[in-house]
């Protein structure tokens, strides 16, 4: 289901510039808004900014210099005003399997399918207002 006051927000943090950038360029031509950042550290500041609207989901690479994505996770769940937006990891990491179950959140491997990124952005933040499909956690 669609998050309450959601804003069609998705938010991209990875250090990549070329994945962060064609991920967000996509989301935009979607129709959706995008926070995007270069590490978890640079998101948190964004996220924790007043007035800062929530994503509806955030797609999260897990190997970044400056803070990882498993530190951003920590990070996020110990903060109550950003706990409840879902997470979906985005990495090149052998071991992504483990360590996304390792934090309860779903995963694609990288290089990620663009239809396949879309389907869990539009599951997660429908467009019109109407009702996102719930989704197990897993790999693509």
């Amino acid at each position: 289901m669609t998050e309450p006051g959601c804003h069609h927000l998705i938010g991209v943090i990875d250090d990549d510039t070329g994945i962060r950038e064609t991920l967000s360029e996509i989301l935009a031509d979607e129709g959706y808004e995008v926070l995007a950042a270069q590490d978890g550290r640079d998101a948190l500041r964004q996220l924790r900014s007043e007035g800062a609207h929530k994503p509806c989901l955030i797609l999260l690479d897990l190997m970044m210099p400056v803070m990882t994505g498993a530190q951003f996770y920590r990070e996020q769940q110990a903060d109550s005003s950003l706990k409840s937006i879902p997470i979906c990891l985005l990495s090149a990491d052998g071991d992504l399997a483990s360590k996304a179950a390792e934090l309860g959140v779903q995963f694609m491997a990288k290089p990620v399918r663009i239809e396949a990124v879309l389907d869990v952005v539009h599951r997660h933040c429908a467009r019109h207002g109407g009702e996102a499909s719930g989704l197990a956690t897993g790999g693509d």
